[in-house]
């Protein structure tokens, strides 16, 4: 795989909002995962980033629309709640291995998210409920640090066209 950084993440019109990116790209063939990781400072309008950034991200990839939605919803909800209980810079890693999109979100607060039930005047506390329900699976990792969701997405790499060389490795 070849790492491609730039100083900021995708944003329309230039604007850098105060993020960096670190974009994995796959080489060779075929391409097995691809990588996208995003670090940004804990305010609330990096929310909306990490959504467009999201949707920006997929889209290259060439995933569906109807994942697109749900995963931006789940990179909202996520975000969010880094944001609003964590602490220090957010840090979002999308990865996309052909059969499953990971969404990751790291802060600097080792309490675990926790789901919780929420009553019908509170204005929080659904946010879980709904990654868990467009999710495969969610859960946290490192020490509570991260928190994760796995949404399935069933698609196929290109086929790869082999061509002979003098090694005979197959290439795209």
């Amino acid at each position: 795989m070849t790492t491609h950084r730039t100083a900021t993440p995708p944003r329309p019109g230039g604007d850098d909002g105060g993020g960096r990116v670190a974009a994995t790209a796959p080489s060779g063939c075929p391409p097995t995962s691809r990588v996208f990781e995003m670090v940004m400072e804990p305010v609330a309008a990096r929310v909306a980033q990490a959504r467009r950034t999201t949707a920006t991200v997929l889209k290259q990839w060439s995933l569906p629309d109807a994942l697109m939605e749900d995963a931006r919803l789940v990179v909202s909800e996520l975000v969010s709640n880094a944001i609003t209980h964590g602490s220090g810079d957010v840090r979002l890693r999308l990865q996309h291995d052909n059969h499953e999109l990971w969404i990751r979100v790291t802060d600097d607060n080792n309490a675990p998210a926790r789901r919780r039930r929420a009553g019908a005047s509170d204005l929080g506390g659904r946010g879980l409920n709904l990654v868990a329900h467009l999710s495969l699976r969610w859960g946290v990792a490192d020490g509570g640090r991260t928190t994760f969701a796995v949404v399935a997405t069933l698609t196929e790499s290109p086929p790869c066209r082999s061509t002979m060389r003098s090694s005979s490795d197959p290439t795209c």
